[in-house]
């Protein structure tokens, strides 16, 4: 969904909405915007020393004062009394580092009578608010309902938001000031209340909202008590209908079918979710060291087939992986000794063969990474090969006929910055000369043969993949030749593209935003993943949640990321607007 650039600060909370909906919503966010203003950085406490001395002001303790305020007092007394009472003598300031502490914000929802309806919609309006000047400042946000006293929660996204509105309760408000007064900190300096105007405050409360329906008018009268001031809005509702939408819609929890909840199975967020088998298998590391894979439907309205686990190796680690089958294909490192599961072709036949692992010049891949080097495969009558990418950019393979049932190690070229796997042929890219030399490795051939040379420097080489209206057999290229610039071609046409945001690339591909191709990026703020064309930017998806790791698939254009905190794992193509897969990993998070 593309919203409005005035509502793009509160896309996460307002994906869940349908388009009309959202704006609805966001036209009473800005009406109630300028209301709840910005979280200041909170101040030193009283009695506490300053770590040191940061810059020159002219109010503060005495026992701060300049040695020359001082020498002014010894030696003209009258002057030192003038420049005190005109405000000139000088102090020093504390440290800016010790000045500021951590920030913390809680609000207190009233979900009794009162606020049944469509005052309701102005509470979830300032909840959306307040959590978002919370994250604006880095600052905690926790929230509670008026009714549970001492209970706090820290979610914030979507799922907290409709965990306030299911709070609603027939009961009214009790005078629950003294209990909160316990729960809450003991130093606080942004508390808000927002309900109803009879309940006794606890101490601590600096703000507090009223919402009422008006008497006479289609509207929800709001006053702000922000600690000396008093503030006054008559917020218009939108259509009675467009009400009842909101809040079913907020409310309602459908699981989609897409959607997978597993309690025993805990995903690691230490390397990016895997695609396979052009994009239809998705393989997700888990934190015992084994994996998880899973089908990925072909639309969002379909259930996902039967996922599979692979144990974690009962000795040694995974060092490869790829998804060859509808099981992980990988390959064991065992102190000097290799073994290779899972692989397809009659010459492997379900068994797990075993070779030396070569010198460490020849195949860089020290104990202990936290990502599997990507594996690929390559099957002809009577052969097949094992290729793997290192850490140090060599191309390596292990070769099985049989006419040689062993396992036959040989490197297959060097400076490799980019790979990819089409079924049938395996292309990749080298640095060679004052340019890359693109090669192409189809399965009855015996070695890789080149076909393309580029002219141009780069250290890392995106492939795209093949666009489903272009029958040419024209290539999709991103370059990056810089730590900002990257050259993305289509064929013989290429542009430039900047990324000076330390947005991190995922890959290269055509949308139906734009003709023509750009990189598909995850932002800076790792909460929503962009498309980058030339000088445009479109926005693909968005999480309410940072995104931890995230990647591409070239050849079915599909996203996958996950989440930061929930470790939730999302499928998605780059061009549809529902989830095709959902992993929930605690079994509880409905799908965003």
């Amino acid at each position: 969904m593309q919203l409005p650039a005035a509502l793009e600060p509160w896309a996460p909370w307002l994906a869940l909405l349908p388009p009309d909906l959202a704006e609805t919503l966001g036209d009473m966010l800005l009406r109630l915007h300028p209301l709840v203003g910005r979280l200041n950085p909170a101040t030193l406490r009283s009695g506490s020393e300053p770590a040191g001395v940061g810059n020159i002001v002219r109010r503060g303790h005495y026992e701060r004062l300049l040695i020359t305020e001082w020498a002014y007092a010894d030696a003209e007394p009258d002057e030192f009394l003038r420049r005190a009472g005109s405000g000139e003598l000088l102090f020093t300031g504390p440290e800016p580092a010790m000045h500021q502490r951590s920030l913390e914000s809680i609000a207190l929802f009233d979900a009794g009578l009162s606020q049944l309806g469509e005052p309701r919609l102005a509470q979830v309006a300032l909840f959306i608010l307040l959590a978002r000047r919370a994250q604006q400042a880095g600052a905690r946000f926790r929230w509670g309902v008026w009714q549970q006293p001492g209970t706090l929660h820290e979610v914030s996204d979507a799922s907290g938001l409709k965990k306030l509105i299911k709070a609603r309760t027939l009961a009214a408000p009790s005078d629950a000031a003294d209990q909160w007064q316990t729960a809450l900190p003991p130093v606080l300096q942004d508390c808000w209340l927002v309900g109803a105007a009879s309940l006794t405050l606890p101490q601590r409360t600096c703000m507090r909202t009223l919402i009422r329906p008006a008497l006479l008018a289609r509207q929800l009268d709001i006053t702000l008590h922000q600690r000396d001031t008093r503030q006054e809005l008559k917020l218009d509702l939108p259509d009675a209908n467009d009400c009842v939408r909101l809040l079913r819609l907020l409310v309602a929890s459908p699981v989609p079918a897409g959607v997978v909840r597993q309690v025993s199975h805990k995903p690691s967020r230490a390397q990016p979710p895997r695609f396979g088998m052009n994009g239809q298998r998705l393989a997700v590391a888990q934190l015992n060291g084994g994996a998880m894979t899973y089908h990925v439907p072909s639309s969002s309205g379909t259930q996902p087939g039967k996922s599979r686990s692979e144990a974690a190796p009962g000795k040694g680690m995974i060092l490869a992986a790829g998804l060859l089958t509808p099981k992980l294909s990988y390959i064991r490192a065992v102190d000097h000794q290799l073994f290779f599961h899972n692989l397809p072709g009659p010459l492997f036949a379900g068994r797990t063969l075993s070779a030396p692992r070569p010198e460490m010049e020849q195949f860089r891949a020290p104990p202990g990474m936290s990502r599997w080097l990507p594996l690929f495969f390559m099957q002809q009558r009577g052969q097949n090969r094992v290729l793997v990418l290192d850490t140090k950019k060599q191309l390596v393979c292990w070769q099985i006929s049989s006419a040689q049932p062993e396992l036959a190690f040989h490197p297959v070229a060097s400076n490799v910055i980019g790979i990819i796997d089409f079924g049938k042929t395996v292309q990749f890219a080298c640095l060679e000369g004052e340019g890359i030399q693109l090669y192409q490795w189809q399965i009855w051939q015996e070695r890789p043969q080149k076909f393309t040379y580029v002219g141009h420097q780069g250290t890392h080489l995106w492939f795209g993949g093949k666009h489903h209206s272009d029958h040419s057999g024209r290539m999709m290229l991103a370059i990056q030749r810089s730590d900002t610039d990257w050259w993305v071609a289509y064929g013989g046409d290429g542009s430039v593209v900047q990324i000076d945001d330390g947005a991190t690339v995922l890959g290269v591909a055509i949308s139906v935003r734009n003709p023509n191709p750009g990189l598909v990026v995850l932002h800076p703020g790792r909460q929503r993943l962009e498309l980058r064309v030339r000088g445009a930017r479109y926005e693909l998806a968005t999480s309410t949640e940072a995104i931890q790791q995230a990647s591409f698939d070239a050849a079915s254009r599909r996203m996958a990321w996950i989440t930061a905190r929930t470790s939730t794992v999302i499928v998605r193509g780059i061009d549809d607007d529902q989830v095709l897969l959902q992993i929930s990993a605690q079994g509880d998070q409905d799908a965003t």
